[in-house]
């Protein structure tokens, strides 16, 4: 799934698995860029049209999978207390000890993780697969953002951040699916917290809202692209960027590319690179879509700029100025 709002009678999804004739998952989608989003949309546009939808508030057309068309729906928390009580191999036994692990340090409760992708699914592999977390709340994912980052820090806990040639391999991969130089890609890393290594594994750990943290509700506001900029920004407020989408608050917009336009106050994200690491005060240059945005509760309007859109076909960023 896609964020946190949704139609009604549909989720907002990206298409990652699809079964082979043989009746095992195969991945489709190869990384989570926006081109290779878009080659998933294709592959439904053509040969299941029903999962497509127009969404009327932003003129889009995007993935979303009817409710009546989903046969199990896989819960995190569910998976989470699954693996924890009967772990069924050791990959998922450690990603079970990485949890108990971030929830003992953190002081939050196991209840409030969650695990996600290949393991979910049972159909992980003991040779290849990462571990990925969830964590819901954002109080709760502070806590584990800073027993994460001094856990770092203890060798004896197992988690340390990527290096030598995975970091390589790693920061090679970004310059090749994002307009980043291998050097930006490596300042990315520095600041990310939320990827490591778990006692050889790779991991990630992804904060997700608690129901009640939500606010908006589909159709809410409605959106319009008016064309690509390249930006600088201050960001005011970065509490809300661990999040998918990373939502930043920002002031003293200076456009030097596109469209002039006043009341830009966000920078929002749904590539999830970015999400969480810029700070208040810094000042950062920013490509994505411009988009007025209408709230259609009390007719507020204001402007902020996408990244992830697909109107910038990937090219879009967020660095440090």
């Amino acid at each position: 799934m896609v964020g946190e709002v949704h139609p009604p009678g549909r989720a907002f999804a990206y298409l990652k698995y699809v079964l082979s004739k043989a009746e095992k998952a195969r991945r489709v989608l190869r990384f989570y860029s926006v081109p290779h989003v878009e080659e998933t949309m294709r592959m439904l546009e053509d040969r299941y049209p029903e999962y497509m939808f127009q969404d009327e508030f932003s003129g889009l057309r995007f993935p979303a999978v009817p409710a009546g068309r989903v046969k199990v729906h896989h819960k995190p928390e569910d998976g989470i207390r699954r693996i924890t009580e009967a772990p069924r191999d050791p990959l998922e036994e450690k990603a079970s000890r990485l949890a108990v692990l971030l929830s003992e340090k953190a002081g939050v409760p196991l209840g409030n993780f969650g695990v996600t992708g290949s393991i979910l699914l049972g159909i992980h592999s003991l040779a290849y697969s990462d571990i990925d977390l969830i964590v819901y709340g954002l109080k709760e994912s502070l806590k584990v953002k800073e027993a994460l980052r001094s856990l770092y820090g203890e060798a004896e806990s197992g988690i340390e951040k990527i290096r030598g040639e995975r970091l390589r391999r790693w920061c090679e991969e970004k310059a090749r699916l994002h307009p980043l130089t291998f050097q930006e890609a490596e300042e990315v890393y520095r600041r990310t917290w939320n990827r490591g290594v778990y006692r050889g594994t790779f991991f990630s750990v992804h904060p997700v809202k608690a129901d009640w943290e939500v606010k908006e509700a589909y159709g809410d506001r409605k959106l319009k692209g008016e064309g690509i900029v390249e930006a600088e920004a201050t960001i005011l407020d970065a509490s809300e960027s661990i999040f998918l989408p990373a939502v930043y608050r920002i002031g003293e917009v200076k456009v030097s590319i596109g469209p002039e336009a006043g009341g830009i106050i966000k920078l929002v994200s749904f590539e999830g690179l970015y999400g969480g690491i810029f700070a208040e005060g810094e000042r950062v240059k920013v490509r994505g879509l411009l988009e007025r945005v209408e709230s259609l509760k009390d007719d507020v309007v204001y402007r902020r700029i996408l990244v992830g859109s697909r109107a910038a076909g990937g090219r879009d960023y967020v660095k440090p100025a």
